[in-house]
């Protein structure tokens, strides 16, 4: 494990960071392309009971029980990874919210589970008109 390198965590700053907050693994075992059945076992064991992973010097590999999960799961880590950057590029002192509050924002987000199946046809809807292609 490499622990010469900057904080990767994702701080739960506002609501949509903290939507994150203990649910996101980190892998900063990068070793090339995953090439084997014992790196993707090593991620899986990464993974967890987690659905997503953000791997260090490689992306984002995210489990989910169906494409608009995964796919919201990502639409959300992607503006939460915004924020962060946002934050940060001030070169502010971090308002991060205590382990309460983030574990109590993170459960909350889970109530809105299903906002994902909505959210997504609301998306190929849009895609329809502008480029049906996608079905094909």
């Amino acid at each position: 494990v490499h622990r010469d390198v900057a904080d990767p965590e994702l701080k739960p700053i506002d609501q949509n960071t903290a939507r994150f907050y203990n649910r996101l693994a980190v892998d900063l075992d990068y070793g090339g392309i995953a090439e084997d059945k014992a790196e993707g076992q090593r991620l899986a064991r990464v993974l967890g009971n987690k659905r997503t992973i953000m791997m260090g010097n490689h992306g984002v590999l995210c489990a989910a029980p169906t494409v608009a999960e995964a796919f919201e799961d990502l639409y959300f880590l992607e503006r939460a990874a915004q924020t962060m950057i946002l934050a940060y590029s001030t070169g502010q002192k971090l308002n991060i919210m205590p382990h309460d509050l983030a574990e109590k924002t993170a459960r909350g987000w889970e109530d809105y589970a299903e906002s994902a199946f909505a959210h997504f046809e609301q998306l190929k809807q849009k895609l329809d008109k502008t480029d049906p292609s996608y079905k094909e």
